[in-house]
C-alpha cells in the first residue's frame, strides 16, 4: 500500500523508487505533485528522500505541523533506519561521523546479512544531510549497490530503503519493509531478479490509482520487451520481429511465472510486434499462459473503467503512457467545451465527460476505435450524456471544416476551451493517402492554435522516437505563449541518451 499512516496533520507514505520527493522543473512530477494530481492532496515535506530511494517518507499536511517537524529535526528528536545493499565490510557494525558540506553529521552503520555476493546493511540516522547514508557508505568502503554517483557496482535502481521513521509526534513506528527480492540479490544478481526490483518500483504504488501499468520499459532488460500489466493480465510485447512469440515465451517462463505471481495475476499473453503493422496485422504472432484471457474484459483507472482485448489483432485500448494526462484533463474539464482528436477508444472523452464537461468532440477515422469509444462511455454510464459528439472523420478534414465555420461567422462560432492532439506516427488515411506526424505536426499546431478561444489550452503529445525534440518543440513555441514539456508516468522513465518513448506537451494560447 502507498499509505501507511494518515491523519490531520501527518500523513506517511512508501516512495517508490524511480520518483523524486518534490519536483525539480515545471512540468516534472514529483511525489508531492503526483500526490495532488491523482489524490487530490496537499502535503508538505517534512524530510526528503533520493530519487532512487524507496521506503518511508513524512509529509506535513498544515503549516503548523511543518513549523513542529523543523524544531524535531533541529533537536534530532526523530530516528530514520534504512537498508542497504554494498559489498563486504571489515567490521559488524561501526560509525561514521565524517563532516559533510561541513555540517556535522553521524550515521550508524550495522550489518544485517552477509550473502554469496553482497551483504545486507542497517543504517540509522537521526538528521539526514544530503546524501549522508550513501556518501558514508562510499567513505566506508562500501557503495551501495546502484549507486553510480559514488562508484557503486551497476544496477538498475539505487538499493537503498528507508524501513522506519520513528516520529515524536505519532504514537508508533512508521514501517514499510525492504522488498523481498533484497535478500534474495545477496546470493545472486539474475535477470528474474532484476525484473522484480523493477518492478517493485511501479506496481504496488500505483495499484491505489489503476490496475494498468507497465512493469518493464524497453531497455530495462537484455531482451527488447516490454510487459504491460492490464488488470489480471500481463501483456509482453517482444520487438525481435525473428523470434516467434512461442519461442520467447519459452524462454521467458520462469520470469513471467515470478511477474505472474509477484502481481497476482492469472496468466498472459506474449505478442511479436511488427514494424511496419499498416501492410499486415498488428502483431505477427502470439501465445499465452496462464489461465484463458476473456475476449474482452475490464481495468480501472480513479473510478473510471475501459475495456481491454488482449489478442494478436489490436491494441489493447488503453494507453497508459497518457495516465497522468488523462487526470490533468479530468481536473481541467469541467464545464468546459473541449475537442479529443485522433481519440482512439476515447478515454480522454471519458474522464472529460465523468469531470462535467460542457460538450466533446470525439474525433477519429477508424470506426473501430470510436464504436470501442462509445462501449467505453456506455461502461461508464456516459453512454446517454448528450454532450458527447463521435465524428468519424479524417482530424485534418474535421480541423479544415472547424476553420470555414469559423471564418464564414466569426461571431457565432463557439471556440474550444481544451483540444487534445495526440496523433499517431504513422496511419493509413484510406484512399492510398497515408498520415506521417513530423510532416503533419505544424499544421496540426496551427489549426488546433486557431480553434482555442484566448486563454484555452491544448494537450499534445506524440511517440515519434526518431523525432527532433527541438523541432517538435519548437512548431509549438510558433503558436502558443506557454509551452510545458510534461515529465512521462512514473513507469515511463526517460533515460539520459536515449530518445523518449512519449513527448508530453501542456500548452496555453
Amino acid at each position: 500500500m502507498t499509505f501507511i499512516y494518515h491523519n490531520s496533520n501527518w500523513l506517511a507514505i512508501n516512495k517508490p523508487s524511480g520518483i523524486s520527493s518534490h519536483s525539480a522543473y515545471k512540468g516534472d512530477l514529483g511525489l508531492v505533485e503526483w500526490l495532488r494530481l491523482h489524490h487530490d492532496l496537499r502535503v508538505h515535506l517534512c524530510s526528503r528522500l533520493d530519487q532512487g530511494t524507496s521506503g518511508v517518507l513524512l509529509f506535513a499536511l498544515n503549516s503548523e505541523a511543518v513549523s513542529r517537524a523543523q524544531s524535531i529535526h533541529e533537536q534530532q528528536l526523530a530516528q530514520k533506519t534504512y537498508y542497504f545493499i554494498a559489498g563486504k565490510h571489515a567490521s559488524s557494525s561501526w560509525i561514521c561521523s565524517e563532516p559533510l558540506d561541513n555540517k556535522k553529521c553521524t550515521t550508524h552503520f550495522s550489518t544485517v546479512r552477509k550473502g554469496a555476493v553482497h551483504t545486507l546493511y542497517q543504517a540509522v540516522i537521526h538528521r539526514g544531510r544530503t546524501h549522508q547514508i550513501r556518501r558514508h557508505a562510499a567513505l566506508s568502503g562500501i557503495p551501495l549497490l546502484g549507486d553510480s554517483q559514488y562508484k557503486g557496482p551497476g544496477f538498475l535502481r539505487l538499493c537503498l530503503h528507508c524501513c522506519k521513521v520513528n516520529w515524536p509526534e505519532i504514537n508508533q513506528p512508521l514501517q514499510a519493509p525492504p522488498p523481498p527480492w533484497f535478500n534474495h540479490l545477496l546470493d545472486e544478481v539474475s535477470e528474474e531478479l532484476t525484473a522484480l526490483a523493477v518492478v517493485n518500483q511501479r506496481y504496488p504504488f500505483l495499484a491505489d490509482i489503476s490496475d494498468c501499468c507497465r512493469l518493464i520499459h524497453r531497455g530495462e532488460l537484455a531482451k527488447d520487451i516490454v510487459i504491460d500489466k492490464y488488470g489480471d493480465w500481463l501483456c509482453v510485447t517482444g520487438f525481435d520481429e525473428s523470434l516467434p512469440a512461442t519461442k520467447l515465451l519459452r524462454t521467458m517462463h520462469p520470469l513471467l511465472n515470478s511477474l505472474t505471481e509477484a502481481c497476482n495475476c492469472l496468466g498472459g499473453i506474449v505478442k511479436t510486434n511488427l514494424r511496419d503493422p499498416h501492410k499486415r496485422k498488428l502483431f505477427a504472432d502470439s501465445a499465452t499462459w496462464g489461465s484463458p484471457i476473456p475476449e474482452h474484459y475490464l481495468v480501472r483507472e480513479h473510478a473510471l473503467y475501459f475495456g481491454i482485448q488482449l489478442n494478436d489483432r489490436q491494441h489493447a485500448g488503453l494507453f497508459l503512457d497518457q495516465r497522468d494526462s488523462r487526470r490533468r484533463i479530468a481536473k481541467s474539464a469541467k464545464g468546459k467545451r473541449l475537442a479529443n482528436l485522433f481519440a482512439f477508444t476515447c478515454s480522454f472523452s471519458v474522464y472529460a465527460l465523468a469531470a462535467g464537461a460542457k460538450l466533446v468532440f470525439s474525433v477519429d477515422l477508424a470506426a473501430g476505435c470510436l464504436k470501442r469509444g462509445r462501449e467505453n462511455l456506455a461502461i461508464n454510464q456516459l453512454e446517454r450524456s448528450a454532450n458527447a459528439k463521435f465524428i468519424k472523420e479524417d482530424v485534418r478534414k474535421w480541423l479544415a471544416r472547424q476553420i470555414r465555420k469559423k471564418q464564414n461567422n466569426e461571431s457565432e462560432y463557439i471556440p474550444f476551451d481544451l483540444i487534445i492532439c495526440d496523433p499517431p506516427v504513422f496511419a493509413s488515411a484510406g484512399k492510398g493517402k497515408t498520415f506521417h506526424v513530423e510532416k503533419e505536426w505544424p499544421g496540426l499546431v496551427r489549426d488546433v492554435h486557431r480553434l482555442l478561444r484566448a486563454g484555452g489550452e491544448a494537450l499534445f503529445s506524440n511517440n515519434h522516437q526518431a523525432g527532433s525534440e527541438k523541432y517538435y518543440h519548437s512548431c509549438l513555441k510558433e503558436q502558443f505563449t506557454e509551452v510545458t514539456r510534461m515529465k512521462p508516468p512514473l513507469d515511463y522513465p526517460e533515460k539520459k541518451g536515449q530518445a523518449p518513448l512519449v513527448r508530453i506537451y501542456w500548452c496555453k494560447k
